[in-house]
């Protein structure tokens, strides 16, 4: 199988793909860790340790990408 160069539509298509996947998960997570906390009672779980990760990664990769394109 070989590789092609993606043009601008697949680039946007690819991008609000990983956006929608990445809202998806955020909330399934966050979902998940309050139904955990209300019914362990304060109990935390490893759900909200991945939510928190992931959304840190999600900004620190904007903040990122943002100073390299603005200098």
């Amino acid at each position: 199988m070989k590789w092609k160069k993606q043009d601008e539509m697949e680039k946007h298509q690819s991008g609000r793909a990983a956006k929608n996947g990445f809202v998806y998960y955020t909330v399934v997570l966050l979902i998940w860790s309050i139904y955990n906390q209300i019914t362990k009672g304060g109990e935390g779980g490893w759900q909200y340790t991945i939510l928190i990760g992931g959304v840190a990664v999600y900004f620190l990769s904007r903040v990122y990408y943002n100073r390299k394109v603005n200098g």
